[in-house]
């Protein structure tokens, strides 16, 4: 006969923090972490709280069986964590000045919704310059003011927990195409480029000199675009060559990594480099 244990678990959820970033397909931000500072890990640790994490959402999870109807827990109780972010492209992709020195503060708004921000998305009223290589974000916040989660008598229905959420922007860019030839070749006169969404023709090139010598002929898109991980931007690179009308070569979006800002024109760039062979 085998022996049968039954385990049961009486946890409810008092607190939830979720990120958002619509750089992203699922507008979910997930490549994250939830760090509390020193004095938050003793509160984690005297309220018997658990923390856990699901996709783009931080869940606190309140103990019913421990003894925190005693007024000793009663009144508010502050968390202070540090939002760390892992992708290292997240400045790249993200609607935020350009520092590598950088803390943004996050804490709710007054308009009682659960954002930790006054503006629709994270923007840099809400940054400052920090002593740290990187960028991180501070949330501070407050729960329990009425006593609805601990230093209460137990009640059968419990309180449903809080909500915050942040959201992120995604930079704003300009498409910046680079051709090179291979070898000798340097006549770009003939060649245009093919929007296959408008039929739109561009044959709007400009010569110039990259910062390692090369030689590359640009071609930039007008249109101001939100980085995104899909692009709905189908171009090509065709060529007016009555000896060769076969010429047609995808242009592949440009990446994360490729960004560059011009101070001059004060606009981000995101560039793709395309041999011509």
């Amino acid at each position: 006969m085998n022996n049968r244990f039954d385990y049961t678990s009486d946890f409810s959820k008092i607190l939830e923090l979720s990120f958002y970033h619509d750089f992203f397909s699922d507008n979910r931000l997930v490549d994250i972490e939830l760090i509390p500072d020193i004095e938050t890990q003793s509160l984690i640790k005297n309220y018997n709280l658990l923390q856990r994490k699901r996709g783009n959402t931080f869940i606190f999870l309140k103990n019913n069986n421990s003894n925190l109807d005693n007024l000793v827990f009663s009144g508010p109780v502050q968390f202070v964590f540090r939002l760390k972010f892992n992708n290292p492209l997240f400045l790249n992709i993200t609607d935020i000045p350009f520092g590598y020195q950088q803390k943004i503060n996050l804490e709710p708004s007054d308009d009682n919704e659960g954002k930790l921000h006054p503006m629709t998305y994270v923007d840099e009223s809400i940054s400052e310059p920090f002593d740290t290589n990187g960028i991180i974000a501070e949330i501070k916040l407050e729960i329990n003011q009425n006593n609805e989660f601990f230093g209460y008598e137990k009640q059968e229905n419990p309180s449903p927990a809080k909500k915050f959420f942040a959201r992120f922007n995604a930079r704003t860019v300009k498409f910046r195409y680079n051709f090179y030839f291979v070898g000798k070749q340097n006549d770009f006169s003939n060649f245009f480029v093919y929007n296959e969404n408008t039929n739109e023709q561009y044959n709007t090139f400009f010569q110039r000199t990259l910062e390692n010598g090369m030689i590359v002929f640009s071609f930039v898109l007008d249109e101001e675009i939100k980085m995104s991980e899909n692009y709905k931007q189908k171009l090509y690179l065709k060529k007016e060559d009555e000896f060769n009308k076969s010429f047609n070569k995808y242009l592949s979006q440009p990446i994360p990594q490729n960004l560059k800002y011009e101070s001059e024109e004060k606009i981000f760039f995101l560039e793709n480099f395309i041999k011509i062979d």
